[in-house]
């Protein structure tokens, strides 16, 4: 045992960094772990051959999800840029195998349950909802990139604590990375003594040379903690235009089968207002056409929808739903509705809540309020696949 004792000691002396590599460890950890983030922070990047910085102001939240295996939290951050012709935004958004990101008036998005190509790692890349702009500033992220950090042996880590940072006590995680002798990356962390959360990053990558680019991280903790589970209930609400005018999918609404038909509260073309509300019943099974009043094929549709309706044993309750707010133009499609239909104007909530990234669309309900099938777009097909649901229903 006295032998081993003095091994020990022996390494200790020779290998100071095991008691950093512990405080890494520690560090680590409690990225990894942090069940509830919530932060601003101002991302700076400072370029040799501008005067001016690149800054972003960012609102970040997530919460940890350890048995997620394609991400290792949920996250969303809004940002904001200002240029000289005006401020520009976006957001990003991870959970549940759903990836939204938003900028540049375009809104992609990924679905697991749809296609799951984008969310594998491949080469440098660990997936669309580990490359968003800014997730890797979430503390789970920042956890991962330490620990490959330390398992690449061109990486130099050294832990340096006793110091402040803005008047807290603070520990600094210095990095460097050298490739064939030549330092082409330095990183430092700086996190809070007690808490562990990060409270800057500084990065210099390829110093000293014509491509220096400086990027500085600074994370400020306003109050109190926020994070909920998110949803694209939570995403649509809190982004309401997004969706509505910039959305490029018909995910949603091809996956609205089985749910409840959402709210909604549209004017008529005769000036009242028809109300419905998500679990509550209709008259009767609806088919709920949502169209635009531009398209040359509604009267089609139209017929299609009716002769299948027509040839129900029951009475069916029919919505015509349009997205203009032009009665007129509205009229000119429909000039007489027929028993048990409804016409409504200003529909592009109702689309955008449903999730329909183009037009037309058909849903069919049960008398319950529950989506029975959904048909995108037309086709000469219509009045049977119609006619099929809706005998199906009651």
């Amino acid at each position: 045992m006295k032998g081993t004792a003095r091994l020990l000691m022996v390494l200790a002396a020779l290998y100071p960094l095991s008691l950093s590599a512990q405080g890494i460890a520690d560090i680590v950890s409690r990225l990894k772990n942090l069940e509830c983030f919530s932060a601003d922070a101002r991302f700076s990047v400072s370029l040799p051959q501008s005067d001016t910085d690149v800054v972003y102001e960012l609102a970040m939240a997530g919460s940890a999800t350890p048995s997620d295996s394609y991400s290792p939290c949920s996250y969303l951050v809004d940002w904001n840029l200002h240029t000289p012709s005006g401020e520009v935004t976006g957001f990003s958004a991870y959970f549940d195998g759903n990836h939204y990101r938003y900028r540049d008036n375009r809104l992609q998005e990924y679905h697991l349950a749809w296609d799951s190509i984008p969310f594998m790692p491949r080469g440098n890349s660990l997936g669309v909802q580990a490359s968003a702009q800014f997730a890797d500033l979430f503390p789970q992220y920042i956890a991962g990139e330490i620990e490959r950090m330390q398992a690449d042996d061109r990486y130099t880590l050294k832990l340096v604590t006793g110091k402040t940072f803005n008047g807290v006590k603070a520990i600094t995680l210095e990095s460097v990375m050298e490739v064939n002798g030549v330092t082409v990356l330095e990183k430092d962390f700086i996190f809070d003594a007690s808490s562990l959360l990060p409270l800057r990053i500084d990065t210099e990558s390829n110093p000293g040379s014509i491509t220096e680019q400086s990027v500085l991280v600074s994370y400020t903790y306003p109050g109190s903690l926020k994070c909920e589970p998110l949803s694209e209930e939570k995403l649509v609400a809190r982004y309401p235009e997004v969706f509505e005018k910039y959305r490029e999918s018909n995910f949603r609404i091809e996956n609205l089968a089985s749910t409840p038909m959402p709210t909604f509260a549209l004017p008529t073309a005769d000036g009242a207002r028809y109300t419905h509300h998500r679990g509550e019943s209709f008259q009767a099974p609806a088919v709920i056409a949502i169209l635009d009043a531009s398209t040359p094929f509604n009267a089609d549709l139209i017929s299609a929808v009716r002769s299948a309706v027509a040839s129900l044993p029951y009475q069916a309750e029919v919505l015509w739903v349009f997205t203009s707010t032009n009665p007129d133009a509205v009229q000119a499609i429909v000039p007489q509705p027929a028993v048990g239909e409804k016409v409504l104007l200003n529909g592009r909530s109702l689309a955008r809540d449903c999730g329909a990234a183009s037009l037309p669309v058909i849903i069919m309900t049960d008398s319950d309020g529950v989506v029975k099938n959904v048909n995108l777009g037309f086709n000469n097909d219509l009045e049977n696949i119609v006619l099929q649901t809706m005998a199906l229903v009651s």
